[in-house]
């Protein structure tokens, strides 16, 4: 698989248009240092044309001011000292714009020298890795400062089969860090065309890899930041069906219902009958009813019936509850006994039961299907007992339920982290 990828990627990288755009994560782009290519009027220019291109436009972006060693020391000074937040982004742009391969080491010493932060490092190591490739890599995992998600990154950017290559022929000593790296791959070719991450993250799941939904979250990230929700969630229509999509769709949907609900919400009802987007209906329907509790509900209600209704409704009774339980009750009464209406009910119950735990367990008592309702209980019964134990003792006592789900009720799963 992966031989075949490389081969693909290669191919492709060698058609690309001279004028496809690429950008990278901060807009930290690195051309190498003294490469004949920059110079129009070099012999061997003509004879790397191809090279570059295979690495793309990202390499290119900048052009390269060399900096001498006073120059690395002052402004990497001002770029962690500075006072100004301003000068701080600025000199630290100006500082990778003129990195080179021969110079990264020079900044690198600067850079530990004066305690820089997290987030110049993962720059740092990103722009190291675009410009330098298997040499940063290979660096930076015998550096104490190491990042190698950020530097393979970077690398992916500029050299996609490079770094894929590299991701199969791991040290032993980092072959641990697989997928870590792997999602540093797919982040870099997502900066370099998102099209071509989307086909490696494809060829993970066609392993049986259960990691490539959250893979193609991180691609669809970047199409949103690239080309906004509208664009985005066509470019989601183009995948194939299945639980990768869905990942891209719900990415998409959280922030495309914040911009504009009901472009979002007749986006995704077209797949509301489809599993794989049960998701990102849910998402479209919770975040729409903490502005329009009435107006999410009514879309969701009216939906083809699918697991991605069910728990939209789940979500948005737990949000409108808390706004107006009156209302949310009211509606409740007009639907017809459905599973839709018995993930309301379970959505309005557990929600409610922080405030009024009785009333809470009669809307959960209300529960069809026996084992929604046994767990809507179980669930309300741990707010009651937070909430008042001698009452919800009491209660307990002369509930009438088995002794395995009273002792559920009294002692609820320990919460991570404690």
């Amino acid at each position: 698989m992966v031989a075949a990828y490389l081969v693909g990627s290669s191919q492709n990288s060698t058609k690309a248009p001279e004028d496809s755009t690429t950008s990278a994560p901060r807009s930290l782009s690195i051309k190498r240092a003294g490469d004949p290519s920059s110079d129009p009027s070099s012999s061997s220019s003509r004879t790397r044309t191809s090279k570059s291109e295979e690495r793309g436009e990202l390499s290119q972006i900048f052009e390269i001011s060399r900096l001498s060693s006073i120059g690395i020391e002052a402004l990497t000074k001002e770029a962690l000292n500075d006072p100004n937040p301003v000068k701080r982004r600025l000199a630290f742009s100006r500082l990778l714009e003129g990195m080179t391969v021969e110079n990264s080491a020079a900044i690198r010493d600067e850079l530990v020298s004066l305690g820089a932060g997290r987030q110049e490092w993962q720059d740092f190591n990103y722009a190291w890795g675009a410009i330098a490739g298997q040499d940063a890599f290979t660096n930076s995992t015998m550096s104490e400062k190491r990042d190698l998600e950020a530097v393979i990154s970077g690398w992916a950017a500029t050299d996609p089969a490079g770094a894929i290559a590299m991701l199969a022929n791991l040290p032993e000593d980092i072959a641990d860090q697989k997928s870590q790296l792997e999602r540093g791959i797919v982040s870099g070719l997502a900066d370099r065309d998102q099209n071509e991450a989307a086909k490696y993250v494809y060829s993970l799941a066609s392993e049986g890899r259960e990691d490539a939904p959250r893979l193609m979250g991180i691609v669809a990230s970047e199409v949103l930041r690239k080309d906004g929700s509208e664009s985005a969630a066509r470019w989601t229509e183009s995948l194939a069906d299945g639980l990768v999509k869905g990942s891209a769709m719900n990415e998409v949907a959280g922030r495309y219902v914040r911009e504009d609900p009901e472009a979002a919400s007749s986006w995704i009802a077209q797949f509301a009958a489809e599993e794989y987007a049960a998701s990102a209906v849910a998402e479209v329907g919770k975040e729409w009813a903490e502005k329009e509790p009435l107006t999410a509900v009514t879309w969701l209600d009216n939906l083809p019936e699918g697991q991605g209704q069910k728990n939209g409704l789940n979500a948005a009774f737990g949000d409108w509850e808390d706004k107006d339980p009156v209302a949310a009750g009211e509606y409740l009464l007009t639907m017809a006994e459905s599973p839709k209406r018995d993930a309301a009910i379970k959505g309005f119950a557990e929600g409610v039961a922080w405030q009024d735990p009785q009333i809470a367990l009669a809307w959960a008592l209300d529960i069809t299907n026996p084992q929604i309702r046994g767990e809507s209980i179980t669930r309300v019964g741990h707010a009651y007992f937070r909430r008042n134990p001698e009452a919800a003792q009491e209660w307990l006592t002369n509930s009438g339920f088995s002794a395995e789900m009273q002792n559920a009720i009294k002692n609820p799963p320990r919460r991570r982290g404690r």
